[in-house]
Order: C-alpha cells, then sequence, then structure tokens
C-alpha cells in the first residue's frame, strides 16, 4: 500500500506538502504543485489515513450530504455521484441523508462530528447553529437561487413550445406536496414567459404518476393544438402515453416537453424533448465551495451562470424536432394495425 512518502517522491515535493494538500490546505501552493501531487496519490493508490487526519483535526472525515424528500431520479444521482467522486479525490466520504428526519441527523452530527454538511434542501436554522457550533462547515443553496433556476427552467419550456409553433400551452404538476418547492416557481415561470409573448395559458393540471390520472389531464384538454410544460421527463411520459392512447396525434394535435434529460426521454417513442441543466457544474462548485472554506455562488451572478447552462435537448414530442424524422402520429400507428 502507497504511502505518503511514496506519493511525494513521485511528485518530487516534500512529505509536508503532501499531508498538507490532503488536509485541506491546497490555497498554501500552486495549483501545479496540488494537481501534481493528487495526480501521484490517484497513480499510486494512495488514501489517506482517515484516523490519522481525524486525530488531528478532531472530527472525521465524513461529508454528510442532504437531500430533499423527492423523487430520487437520475439527474439527482449523477449530482450526489459527482460530488461523491470529488470529495473521495480528496480523501473524504460522502454519507447521504434524507431531508425530513432531523432527529436522526443531529444524531449523526454528534456520533461522526463530520467535517461538513452539503444540503440540497433548506436547513432549519436551530440545526444550521448548532451545527456551525460544532464547527462543521455547510454548503447550503440558497432556496431564492432554487427558485430562480426553476422559473428559468420553466420560461425555457414555454419559449420552445411557442417556437414550435404551440400558441395554447398548459402545465402539468405533480399532485406530491414534496414536490412544490420546485413545481411552484417553474409554473410561475412557464406562465411569466406565455403571457409575455400572447399565449393562451391554461389553468395548471395536476396529477399523481398513475394511469387514470394522466389519461384525465389529457381528456380536460381543448380539442385544438396544446403545447404541455411538464413538470418532469416523468410525468411527461405519462402524458405522452394518455394521448397516444386517447388517439391525439403527437406532436401533431399535442405538444410535450419535459425537464430532466432523463435516459427515460431518449427510450421513449417519440423521444421526449427535455430542458437539461449541467449537473457535473453544480457538484463541481459545490465540492470547491467545501473544500476550500469558500462560499459558493449564491447570487445573481450564480443564477446567470446556471441558467447559461440551461438548454433544450430535442425530442419527437414537439414538432420542430419531430419535423426532423422522430415522429409518432397516432393515426399512423393506427393505420398500420389494419
Amino acid at each position: 500500500m502507497a504511502t505518503s512518502s511514496d506519493v511525494a517522491n513521485h511528485a518530487g515535493v516534500s512529505r509536508s506538502t503532501v499531508s498538507q494538500i490532503f488536509n485541506g490546505h491546497e490555497e498554501l501552493f500552486a495549483e501545479e504543485t496540488v494537481t501534481r501531487v493528487r495526480a501521484a496519490a490517484h497513480e499510486l493508490g494512495y488514501r489517506p489515513s482517515i484516523a490519522g487526519r481525524s486525530l488531528r483535526r478532531g472530527r472525521s472525515d465524513i461529508v454528510i450530504t442532504l437531500i430533499p424528500d423527492v423523487t430520487f431520479n437520475t439527474r439527482v444521482r449523477e449530482l450526489v455521484d459527482t460530488i461523491t467522486d470529488g470529495l473521495s479525490e480528496a480523501g473524504f466520504t460522502n454519507l447521504l441523508q434524507i431531508a425530513g428526519r432531523g432527529e436522526v441527523l443531529r444524531d449523526a452530527v454528534v456520533d461522526l462530528r463530520p467535517y461538513g454538511l452539503v444540503t440540497l434542501t433548506p436547513l432549519p436554522d436551530q440545526l444550521r447553529e448548532r451545527l456551525r457550533a460544532q464547527g462543521v462547515r455547510i454548503i447550503e443553496q440558497s432556496a431564492t437561487l432554487q427558485a430562480a433556476i426553476d422559473h428559468a427552467i420553466g420560461r425555457l419550456q414555454a419559449q420552445h413550445l411557442a417556437e414550435a409553433g404551440y400558441r395554447t400551452i398548459a402545465v402539468v404538476a405533480p399532485t406530491d406536496t414534496r414536490e412544490q418547492s420546485y413545481a411552484t416557481p417553474r409554473d410561475a415561470g412557464v406562465r411569466e414567459w406565455g403571457q409575455q409573448h400572447g399565449l393562451t395559458v391554461l389553468p395548471t393540471v395536476h396529477i399523481s404518476l398513475d394511469r387514470s390520472e394522466a389519461a384525465r389531464a389529457v381528456r380536460e384538454l381543448p380539442a385544438e393544438l396544446v403545447g404541455i410544460a411538464a413538470y418532469n421527463d416523468e410525468i411527461a411520459l405519462s402524458i405522452l402515453g394518455a394521448a397516444l392512447a386517447q388517439g391525439r396525434a403527437v406532436p401533431d394535435e399535442l405538444g410535450i416537453v419535459g425537464i430532466d434529460n432523463t435516459p427515460i426521454a431518449h427510450a421513449s417513442t417519440p423521444s421526449i424533448a427535455s430542458i437539461d441543466y449541467d449537473m457535473q457544474f453544480s457538484a463541481q462548485e459545490i465540492v470547491r465551495a467545501l473544500l476550500s472554506d469558500t462560499p459558493p455562488i449564491v447570487d445573481e451572478r450564480g443564477e446567470l451562470e446556471v441558467e447559461r447552462r440551461l438548454n433544450v435537448v430535442p425530442g419527437g414530442t414537439t414538432r420542430r424536432e419531430a419535423d426532423r424524422g422522430d415522429r409518432v402520429v397516432a393515426a399512423t400507428e393506427n393505420e398500420g394495425t389494419r
């Protein structure tokens, strides 16, 4: 097993330099030195001693990531995986905790004395103060920033539908109360953009992920060209299935755009147009802020930076993309079964 001396010799630095870099003092060294040391450690398979570092610091090398109690889809997993990988490279262990279990989290903080807490959901003030009193580094995304990002996502959905020719649009959102902190600003973004650009915005339809609920939502839509801004790709898929079952041509009568750019959107027939966002950037910014003990970008600059990374992934559920060949029309399918 490689030692810190092996890494030092391989990187051409002192053992003290290796120790300080792996103990969170990268700012003392040139970026080229830090990169060389970490590359040497990776090549040799070196992992710092958690026990030794814990003794020196008086706390463990564990980071707790607090995730919201919502659908744990592939994009959330991508975010968590990237955070975990980044922390692992720096010698930390990432533990996941679902929000809403306050006593469990408090016990974990007391027993583990974590190095830091990454929270993807707002913290209660009392818990935040307790964590800080114990010297725990906290990386907490602003609820205002998250709402602004979701609002921008909704606006982009409306814009995409309008550019694809849908002048009447509707939002389909989940009934699950746990999702509302994300669903509400997305809904508002769709409505704001639609109203600003002269679209007809229908009342929001709320459904659960149930076949009958999706069927009801489609039946209630007017018999005209309508664009659907779905809360996520799962909602989009349920609406797509209900539309095709009822003989609504997609995308010629009904357009659908989801959110998350998940594998399910690509695997669907037709593929689902979706809003994508850069999870890698978000995760890397979180890790950078935690390890450097500097705050993440949570102001207007951060909002603009994230918005710049939003984009529409083409799919066959909106007419602009469907014209390129990825198209399913219910009537054509019916003719093929005769």
